[in-house]
C-alpha cells in the first residue's frame, strides 16, 4: 500500500520539503517511519555552524580520554568524553557532532598526541656480548641512540658511555628490568606434562 509522509522537523517544529538527503535522529527502538525524528536543512546547517571548533585541549587519566573545547561562537565545554578513531581519522564525542568537526578534532588530537609522546621511547633493543651490554633506542620525536654500552650501578642508576637525557635513562632502566625478567623466564626449565 502506498502511503504519504509529512516531514516535520523535530528540532524547530516546522514542516519542510526534503531535498536529495534526508536527515533524522537514529533510534534503534523506533520501528515505525511515522515516529522518525526528521531534521530540516536549516537546523542541520545551524548544527554545523555551531560545531566550528576553535581550540581543543585533550586529557587522559586512568585510561579515560576527555577534551575541553572552545567553539568559534564562544561556547566552552569542559571534560567531554571522547574516543579517537584511527581507522577513519575522527574523534567521537558523547553527543552528535558533524563529521567535519570530528575530523578537525582528530587533527588537533594528533598534534597533542605527538607532543605527549615526544620523549617516550618508540622502541628499545638490548644486545649482550661478553662483559658488554648495549642499547639501541629511539623516541617518538626521533631522538636516537645506537649500540650505546651501559651498566646499572649499585644505586640503581644507569651509566652510559655517551650522555643521555634522564627521561630516556629512566625508560631504559624500566625496559631492561623487563628484559631481564623475560630472559630469566626463558631459561627456566618447563615442567613436563605427565599423563595420569
Amino acid at each position: 500500500m502506498i502511503r504519504t509522509l509529512n516531514f516535520k522537523c523535530s528540532q524547530c517544529g516546522k514542516k519542510f520539503q526534503p531535498g536529495t538527503t534526508v536527515y533524522y535522529k537514529d533510534d534503534y527502538c523506533n520501528h515505525l517511519i511515522q515516529n522518525t525524528e526528521f531534521i530540516c536543512d536549516d537546523c542541520i546547517q545551524a548544527w554545523r555552524d555551531k560545531w566550528q571548533v576553535k581550540s581543543a585541549s585533550f586529557h587522559e587519566k586512568d585510561c579515560v580520554m576527555t577534551v575541553d573545547l572552545i567553539l568559534k561562537d564562544g561556547t566552552k565545554m569542559t571534560g567531554v568524553d571522547c574516543t579517537p578513531l584511527e581507522e577513519n581519522e575522527t574523534v567521537v564525542l558523547g553527543e552528535d557532532v558533524p563529521v567535519e568537526a570530528q575530523k578537525k578534532l582528530y587533527k588537533l588530537y594528533l598534534k597533542w598526541d605527538q607532543k605527549r609522546k615526544a620523549n617516550v621511547l618508540k622502541y628499545c633493543h638490548f644486545d649482550e656480548e661478553f662483559m658488554r651490554t648495549t642499547v639501541t633506542c629511539e623516541t617518538f620525536s626521533g631522538e636516537k641512540f645506537e649500540k650505546v654500552a651501559f651498566r646499572i650501578n649499585r644505586r640503581g642508576e644507569l651509566e652510559t658511555e655517551v650522555e643521555m637525557p634522564d627521561y630516556i635513562k629512566e625508560q631504559i632502566i624500566d625496559a631492561f628490568g623487563m628484559y631481564e625478567m623475560q630472559a630469566e623466564l626463558d631459561t627456566m626449565p618447563h615442567e613436563e606434562k605427565t599423563d595420569d
